[in-house]
């Protein structure tokens, strides 16, 4: 690493043991601060962005880098050394203090938001820091969006503590629910209907994203419009914390992801109606110009009730506006169209060709694409042929394997037109019914899995083709 030579007046008279007396000159000097979790998302080259601004600085033993109730304007990172943090007693909250070994990081909330030091730093003996200003920080950003990443673990991180963030807004966290590469989702309440909400944190590298904020805000009224019952509802918008933050509904289930994950394939008539319910979903955004772009398993929740809510338009772009946002290729690598890899305009189809991969998935338990490296993947995206799905699922329907390969051509004029094309090809199926469902837990020990499947079987059997019921096996 190669660091800026800029000096304080501080570090002029300061004066260290032979270990750390020059942390700029000294040879053999392990500069751990990369080291930590919170830059594990960056590239080297952001790292490298980092450290050409930050300000070295030693530290005698006592000496105050901290101080409690100060205005914070820097996060200092512990390079060599320990360090004592202590914090005084308060309302019912007792004296606190405990030492901390380099490498860490301190004071990060700094680089958010210039809000008062919860607790006084000081020198444990002899100590090196590399401090790095708001303002640095935020002129990096500018030019290397993705180092904002780092303010997504940090906000993830102070929501996830019980002493840290306890409010966005109006709303008030409770826990955490899931976390993407795109956001995390946390659980609040409103303050006062006591509303049960998810509340999705979007990244900072997409806030500083060149012209996201402004897309984000102008499609925000468009996406809280969406009123499907095979679409999450989103009540609400906040921005803290240097971020958005999207405020929807509160749902019990389970990915599709994580069913795929379990290897349990459901039955051709459920996967015939989920997917049935995610195109409507698509279909009712398409028809206002909205494209979701990022169609997967891990953007479709399964209710326990059965139900497919399709989530996740916080990237979703309008249909006219596709090409000039300067970010179409925004999407996930194993789902993503060949016109969205090559940046071109999108329309409803782009979404097409993810729901017949994530089909493809649901159905066979593996993506029909894979490779070690992104570019590889991307380019089997684009000039691969499709696998054949019943090379791997022999009993696969004839239906569903016209599904998949008309949502799949490489070209978006050669697949279905729209989403009503797709669902055309789709055998009808028993019509279940979203009202009226009845949830059924049966708990028991290692020792009865075997006999338990073997009821659920029978049961499986004798509900068979009895109009408007379907069983479902988690």
């Amino acid at each position: 690493m190669i660091f800026s030579r800029r000096r304080s007046r501080h570090q002029e008279t300061r004066t260290l043991s032979p270990m750390v007396s020059d942390p700029i000159e000294q040879d053999g000097l392990a500069n751990r601060w990369p080291t930590l979790d919170l830059f594990q998302d960056l590239s080297t080259a952001d790292v490298e962005a980092i450290a050409m601004v930050l300000e070295p600085r030693t530290y005698v033993p006592g000496e105050v880098i901290m101080r409690e109730g100060a205005e914070g304007d820097a996060m200092y990172l512990l390079d060599e050394g320990r360090v004592r943090i202590s914090k005084a007693a308060g309302e019912g909250r007792p004296a606190f203090s405990r030492t901390l070994d380099a490498p860490s990081a301190l004071g990060e909330m700094a680089l958010i938001a210039r809000t008062p030091r919860t607790a006084t730093v000081q020198a444990d003996g002899a100590v090196r820091c590399m401090r790095l200003d708001r303002a640095d920080f935020e002129a990096i950003v500018q030019r290397h969006p993705d180092v904002a990443r780092l303010l997504t673990r940090l906000v993830g991180e102070r929501l996830k503590e019980i002493d840290g963030i306890r409010r966005v807004g109006k709303y008030r966290v409770v826990g955490t629910l899931g976390k993407g590469a795109v956001a995390d989702v946390f659980e609040a309440r409103h303050p006062e209907l006591g509303q049960p909400v998810a509340l999705k944190m979007l990244s900072h590298a997409l806030v500083y994203h060149p012209q996201f904020a402004v897309q984000f805000d102008r499609e925000a009224v468009i996406v809280a419009g969406l009123a499907h019952p095979n679409i999450v509802r989103v009540f609400d918008f906040e921005r803290a914390y240097g971020t958005r933050f999207i405020v929807m509904e509160r749902l019990e289930g389970e990915m599709l992801a994580d069913l795929i994950e379990r290897r349990a394939p459901p039955r051709w008539s459920t996967v015939r109606r989920l997917l049935r319910e995610v195109a409507s979903a698509l279909h009712h955004a398409h028809v206002r110009g909205l494209i979701h772009r990022d169609v997967k398993p891990s953007n479709i929740f399964i209710t326990t009730g059965g139900q497919a809510k399709l989530l996740d338009f916080g990237i979703a772009v309008h249909q006219e506006r596709s090409a000039a946002t300067g970010d179409a290729r925004v999407g996930s690598p194993c789902y993503v169209a060949p016109e969205q890899i090559l940046g071109k305009s999108l329309d409803g189809r782009a979404d097409i060709y993810a729901l017949g991969i994530t089909a493809f998935e649901l159905i066979t338990g593996q993506v029909p694409f894979d490779a070690p490296d992104v570019v590889a993947l991307l380019r089997k995206h684009l000039h691969t042929p499709l696998p054949d799905p019943r090379h791997i699922r022999p009993d696969m329907p004839a239906d569903l394997v016209d599904f998949i390969q008309g949502c799949c051509k490489k070209k978006a004029h050669q697949r279905f037109a729209d989403c009503d094309a797709a669902l055309a090809v789709l055998e009808d199926g028993p019509d279940v019914p979203l009202g009226g469902q009845r949830t059924i837990r049966i708990a028991h020990g290692p020792e009865s899995e075997d006999a338990v499947r073997d009821a659920l079987d029978a049961l499986d059997k004798a509900l068979a083709g009895l109009p408007g019921v379907e069983l479902f096996v988690e």
